[in-house]
């Protein structure tokens, strides 16, 4: 079965988040150190999908541009396959019924659909050089209980995120492994009304789908603030607004904001709207632009909201970027959107909180004015480098 990495992540039901909620490249401003995995237990095989970025590959193999040329190559990446599977296999255990198994073939590996014929180093971190590895391991019996615990963190970075689902017959378990919970255990026979069973000894401490739905949403919640916190851009745009803005005002343009780039996030991961991501972050660095340099002229800012609202509408696609290309189940949907954005909201307040003494401050000192036009067209010149970099291609930024 041949399938590229996008394909395979918006096949139907797919869970696999980013929750891209999502920094680090021109490109794709939002996707976090994040991996993706996917396993369908079926009666007689267990199919597992681990997706990376060609980022996480250069860690994973630092030999994997081999020529050196800032660039991946078709054929480098299948000469670097037999090492980044030796790795797979050595840092992902799995566990059928009790017992230590082994992930079964390696599927041949496809060069990602969206990526042109080599993925230049700035589009290393972005959602078109997503690469998925796929095992199928056959099964001898239909499995009562499947474990499996990520040892990669040493390698991929103690911040990494897998954002995983477990599937079996209709049910989907959305997971999240972290380097403090690396493990889950799914029992096949599991039923949300019915009693849990004890486990079989030894496995008393693994995580299992009886977690509780608050730890669940507490994981998305945290996952929101991270998201905000290393989002240069928003964190710019957000400045642009405060800069300027009264204390009072402030709360309801971070709240429209949010409203707003919720709306869009939805609409884009159920795939109801589909724009092209370098459209999308081009025309977010516009907003950026525009904000920033609105800031020399503006006197009334009260009504300020309704331009956040329509530009966080813009952010909202940025967010879903690579949720687009990956899916969300609606099962469970609702909830974990809930939870990120108000993690994205209060980590959008904490900013608030964190600047809006110094504006205060500026707006009270007999300089603010000047201060605050040069504040602004720094984030203004930012702005256009980003704008620059999405749309030519040009790398003028370094972040």
């Amino acid at each position: 079965m041949r399938m590229s990495a996008t394909r395979l992540l918006i096949s139907s039901r797919s869970w696999l988040v980013v929750v891209g909620w999502l920094v680090a490249a021109p490109v794709l401003a939002h996707n976090p150190d994040t991996s993706y995995a996917r396993l369908r237990i079926d009666r007689d095989a267990l199919t597992a999908s681990f997706v990376y970025d060609v980022t996480s590959l250069v860690l994973v193999d630092p030999a994997l541009d081999a020529d050196r040329d800032q660039s991946l190559s078709p054929a480098e990446l299948e000469a670097a396959v037999p090492r980044i599977e030796e790795f797979l296999r050595r840092s992902i255990r799995l566990e059928i019924d009790g017992r230590a198994a082994a992930f079964g073939p390696l599927e041949p590996v496809v060069w990602p659909a969206e990526a042109g014929a080599t993925i230049p180093e700035r589009d290393y971190h972005a959602a078109t050089s997503l690469v998925a590895f796929t095992f199928r391991t056959p099964l001898a019996e239909p499995p009562a209980d499947v474990w499996v615990r990520f040892e990669c963190f040493e390698a991929l970075g103690g911040h990494h995120t897998v954002l995983a689902a477990i599937a079996h017959a209709d049910r989907e378990e959305p997971v999240l492994f972290t380097e403090d919970e690396p493990d889950y255990l799914f029992e096949t026979s599991f039923v949300e009304a019915a009693p849990a069973e004890p486990r079989p000894a030894g496995m008393e401490g693994r995580r299992s789908a009886d977690e509780t739905v608050w730890t669940r949403a507490r994981r998305f919640f945290v996952l929101g603030v991270e998201h905000i916190l290393i989002g240069y851009d928003h964190i710019l745009f957000l400045l642009a607004l405060i800069v300027v803005g009264r204390p009072r005002e402030l709360v309801g343009l971070v709240t429209a904001f949010t409203v707003a780039h919720s709306i869009t996030l939805a609409v884009a991961t159920l795939g109801w709207v589909a724009l092209p991501s370098t459209l999308v972050e081009t025309a977010i660095a516009g907003t950026i632009v525009f904000t920033a340099l609105e800031n020399l002229w503006i006197t009334d800012t009260r009504g300020r909201w309704r331009t956040t609202f329509v530009f966080g509408l813009i952010h909202g696609f940025g967010f879903a970027g690579v949720l687009r290309d990956l899916g969300l189940p609606t099962e469970g949907f609702l909830r974990a959107l809930l939870a990120f954005n108000v993690g994205v909201e209060a980590g959008q307040l904490a900013i608030v909180g964190l600047l809006a003494w110094p504006a205060a401050a500026l707006a009270r000192w007999r300089h603010g004015t000047t201060a605050r036009w040069l504040v602004s067209l720094a984030v203004a010149a930012c702005g256009l480098g980003w704008l620059l970099d999405r749309a030519c291609g040009l790398e003028i930024m370094p972040f």
